[in-house]
């Protein structure tokens, strides 16, 4: 793997904030009211969040997990 198992974690965590944030704009009008969602920016962050779950699947380079904590470890060691 490429990035550390941390820079995953900020990747899927902002891919969640993304989905809630489509979620929320979907929700936003009920059945009742005049005006519908913007689908064009729920397809914009859509199209974020697939690009992120595609560059996370082609993470494929190494056999190694990395973690940042290794590196902090080895960066201390050198000073």
């Amino acid at each position: 793997m490429q990035h550390t198992i941390e820079d995953l974690i900020r990747k899927i965590n902002l891919m969640h904030d993304k989905a809630v944030e489509i979620h929320r704009l979907r929700n936003q009008y009920s059945d009742l009211a005049k005006e519908s969602y913007d689908k064009k920016r729920c397809k914009e962050i859509l199209d974020d969040i697939q690009y992120m779950a595609l560059l996370i699947a082609h993470d494929k380079s190494g056999d190694e997990i990395k973690t940042e904590m290794e590196y902090k470890d080895a960066e201390r060691l050198r000073t």
